[in-house]
């Protein structure tokens, strides 16, 4: 990390630009002991400050205070104004000192223990900004933090750091918006539809959302400013929370508690457990092993939401599939951002914000998730629903559905009968002899002439006439707009086709006939039950007059069908 060989940095040209991190040119020194800003200069022009060999330096968790020193030269005759920028916000202290002709010319102290409302910027960062004079100025930086010590330190003229607070603003705002809207999207879900999957999620997401505030800056930015102690503990505090909000977002949107009941249980009290260890750290104060618990326990629930969407989809829940895929997206997010912060890999933009866009996938597929159990339920709901009115042999109407549907028709229809035209018909149907059929064939024949026949009947029917299955061998027609005579020639065409159905019985030829009864509503008959009672009536005088015929409502005759 450091190049022991060269006592001092290569100093930094005020008349050049500096779009990268300037890591490589400064110096640093980790304290074993506190010194004052004297004795840091002194150990600087002794050649103690190593010069960096990275442009982002990290120390890790709990490290000892560092000092940095850059050596800024102006080569003009005039003051040019500088701004040097830490691109992160958990510094428990950053105090600079400027020093010209070996004297202390400027100081300023910033920091995460300092109230928001007193810094000089209204940032989430900390910026230093000054008018260098001509010459050589030295700069020392005391930097102090139990929380990861990585040191971003850019050198901006004043168009650079607003161009860079704007892509902070902008990034920061599109993901916060996002999050935002899904959060107020899926609440208003769950205060319509009272599913739980989506009170959960919002826990998640909220989570999720302050977290993100706490470590970026945000959060002291706009909802804590007054709030230095908490601002120190909101990060592994947070972590802990937005785990256990996943675990119990996890377990019920993967309905553990039915497939894997023990892991339910355990996840359950594992939820219970990481807060109390959590408050056990803020009850020692000791904040270096409530965020390296914080630290591992991200690791953990990252690869504990793989295991349950592998276990899940093992047990064939379709939600899991893109559970698992948010679950992998944002393990490997967090996974890059720790193995960054803990110094195992680079620390830059991409490793830095990696848990961002990782938990950000995350909760757009989650969503999608959410989405898609929704519409698959609301199908279940549906074909359920569709079950309930069906006839699950002959895949007709039942009774229930056939009230449904017809009696909005009927209705209607009884305002607008002063043309005949417009009067509705109703068909009964019964199968003669079935009883008969089923004694000598079997059940399972008679089944087979229950299926056949009413494939007939609606294989007959207009497009708009309802058909159901009435109960037993008996079946119901609603025509609506059909007149007496159209009716009758409708029925007797059914008649005649089920009289022509060739069915066979171990090759016996099995013979299939039908009684209809028929009624058309009139002045004297106009109500629903009234009308299926009479055509009742007019198919038993059917059977009565012989079967295999149709007998209607306006005379007392009966036309009977050749077999």
């Amino acid at each position: 990390m450091f190049n022991i060989s060269n006592a001092h940095a290569e100093k930094l040209n005020l008349t050049e630009t500096y779009t990268a991190p300037i890591g490589q040119s400064i110096g640093y020194y980790t304290e074993t002991d506190r010194i004052n800003a004297s004795q840091a200069y002194q150990l600087f022009r002794n050649g103690h400050f190593q010069s960096g060999s990275e442009e982002i330096s990290n120390y890790g968790i709990g490290s000892n205070p560092v000092w940095i020193s850059l050596s800024i030269n102006n080569p003009t005759q005039t003051l040019i104004n500088r701004i040097i920028h830490f691109d992160n916000y958990w510094l428990d202290e950053v105090s600079a000192y400027w020093l010209s002709s070996d004297r202390i010319a400027h100081f300023e102290h910033q920091g995460d223990l300092s109230l928001f409302y007193k810094q000089p910027t209204f940032q989430p960062s900390y910026n230093f900004q000054y008018s260098y004079p001509p010459g050589i100025t030295t700069v020392l930086i005391r930097l102090q933090t139990l929380d990861a010590m990585v040191i971003p330190v850019y050198l901006f003229d004043e168009s650079q750091s607003a161009q860079n607070s704007i892509f902070n603003s902008y990034s920061y705002g599109f993901l916060y918006g996002a999050i935002i809207a899904l959060l107020i999207y899926n609440f208003i879900l769950f205060l319509g539809l009272r599913l739980r999957s989506y009170f959960y999620y919002c826990l998640y997401l909220l989570n999720f959302l302050i977290l993100n505030m706490a470590y970026s800056g945000h959060g002291s930015l706009w909802l804590w400013p007054n709030s230095p102690y908490w601002q120190q503990w909101a990060v592994p505090i947070l972590m802990v929370t937005f785990c256990s909000s996943g675990i119990v977002f996890a377990c019920h949107f993967l309905r553990l508690r039915y497939q894997l009941p023990l892991l339910h249980k355990i996840l359950k009290s594992l939820c219970v457990l990481f807060p109390i260890l959590m408050l056990l750290a803020v009850i020692l104060q000791d904040r270096v092993l409530g965020l390296i618990f914080a630290f591992d326990l991200m690791l953990l629930f990252s690869g504990l939401m793989i295991v349950l969407g592998v276990l899940s989809l093992n047990f064939g829940n379709i939600s899991a599939r893109l559970f698992l895929l948010a679950s992998i997206s944002s393990m490997i997010g967090i996974a890059i951002t720790a193995l960054a912060v803990w110094s195992y890999i680079p620390f830059n933009d991409f490793t830095y914000r990696a848990a961002e866009i990782g938990v950000g996938i995350d909760i757009l597929l989650l969503a999608l998730a959410l989405t898609e159990r929704f519409r698959r339920i609301e199908n279940e709901k549906l074909i359920a629903e569709k079950m309930a009115q069906m006839d699950p042999l002959t895949l007709l109407n039942n009774r229930r559905a056939f009230y449904q549907l017809v009696e909005p028709q009927f209705n209607q229809a009884n305002g607008t009968m002063e043309s005949p035209s417009n009067t509705p018909s109703i068909v009964m149907i019964d199968i003669d002899k079935f009883k008969d059929i089923n004694d000598k064939y079997g059940h399972i024949f008679g089944d087979l002439v229950l299926v056949k026949v009413a494939s007939i009947i609606r294989d007959t029917l207009r497009k708009n006439d309802i058909v159901a299955r009435w109960g037993g061998e008996e079946f119901i027609v609603f025509l609506p707009q059909t007149a007496a005579k159209e009716a009758d020639s409708l029925a007797m065409r059914i008649c005649e086709n089920i009289a022509k159905l060739n069915l066979q019985h171990q090759h016996v030829k099995v013979q299939v006939t039908a009684s209809i009864g028929i009624v058309t509503s009139n002045a004297e008959i106009y109500q629903l039950p009234a009308l299926i009672e009479q055509a009742d009536k007019h198919l038993y005088q059917a059977k009565r007059a012989g079967r295999n015929r149709i007998c209607n409502s306006e005379q007392a005759l009966t036309h009977s069908v050749a077999s």
